[in-house]
């Protein structure tokens, strides 16, 4: 039954015609003819550039050198770690002779040390004390040498000052 019906509508769209009229009557087509089209060019398989090659060859170049700036900058951190390592050795040191000669310092000052040593050279407590007066030329002499003073070396403070006041008049006259 369905293949009756399939076979009158073929039929039908063959019979179709184009215009109402017998005259100028010419039968529809089912399918349309192609279009004649400009001739066409020959296509030709191009072969593919190296491009992706040249750009795996630019990142590789790029991260082999960001990885050796990194090597080197490790290296140089290490270096400066072991400078530091060094230092803080040696300041640890530093503070435990310091600590030390502290110790011995304070045992050397001790009063009771201080006076076995002065009892073993003979020492004892002072009975009474006196004060002494010293000259302030000689005080200013000790000063200036950091000796004490003899009296042919040394140049009292009055003769200094005497020399340095005919310095200076000669060299307010001479132009």
């Amino acid at each position: 039954m369905a293949l009756a019906a399939r076979n009158e509508r073929a039929a039908a769209v063959r019979e179709r015609m184009h215009g109402g009229g017998a005259a100028d009557a010419r039968a529809m087509v089912k399918r349309t003819a192609p279009l004649a089209s400009a001739p066409s060019t020959r296509l030709a398989v191009v072969p593919r550039r190296k491009r992706t090659a040249r750009l795996i060859a630019a990142v590789s170049v790029v991260v082999f050198g960001l990885m050796l700036g990194a090597a080197a900058f490790q290296t140089q951190i290490a270096r400066r770690q072991l400078t530091l390592d060094t230092l803080d050795r040696d300041i640890r040191k530093g503070r435990d002779q310091y600590d030390v000669l502290r110790r011995e310092r304070a045992e050397l000052r001790s009063p009771g040390r201080l006076s076995e040593q002065a009892a073993a050279l003979g020492m004892g407590p002072a009975k009474q004390t006196n004060f002494v007066s010293v000259d302030p030329e000689e005080v200013a002499i000790v000063q200036r040498t950091g000796a004490a003073s003899t009296q042919h070396l040394a140049t009292p403070i009055q003769q200094e000052f005497e020399q340095y006041a005919k310095v200076k008049q000669q060299a307010l006259v001479t132009p």
